[in-house]
């Protein structure tokens, strides 16, 4: 007289939502941590332009 367990799909789909968007963040941090230069000077503006 024991029930199946339910699965609910939508909860499996947010947590690999979850873990994909997780690893994109981590990975642009990582990214920037290593290229990303603070100190680094800007671009020139360029003027005249609309």
């Amino acid at each position: 007289m024991s029930a199946e367990k339910h699965t609910d799909p939508s909860q499996v789909w947010m947590i690999m939502f979850m873990v994909a968007f997780c690893c994109t963040v981590l990975s642009i941090g990582v990214w920037a941590m290593f290229n990303y230069d603070v100190n680094k000077a800007d671009a020139p503006v360029a003027a005249g332009h609309h």
